[in-house]
């Protein structure tokens, strides 16, 4: 009877660590996603006056 509740703890805490790691992952997709649109817009902007184009 031990082993099974060990089973069950063990079983518990890996759904526990894939739940807080999918809401992660959800996070971090819209922060890469912000970023890339970030990108885009950085990109699409003019040189400040003065400076000299740098690739």
């Amino acid at each position: 009877m031990s082993a099974r509740k060990g089973n069950n703890r063990i079983r518990m805490a890996l759904v526990e660590f894939h739940y807080e790691h999918r809401k992660l992952e959800g996070r971090m997709e819209k922060i890469r996603k912000n970023a890339a649109e970030l990108g885009r817009f950085l990109d699409s902007m003019p040189p400040k006056k003065g400076e000299k184009e740098e690739k």
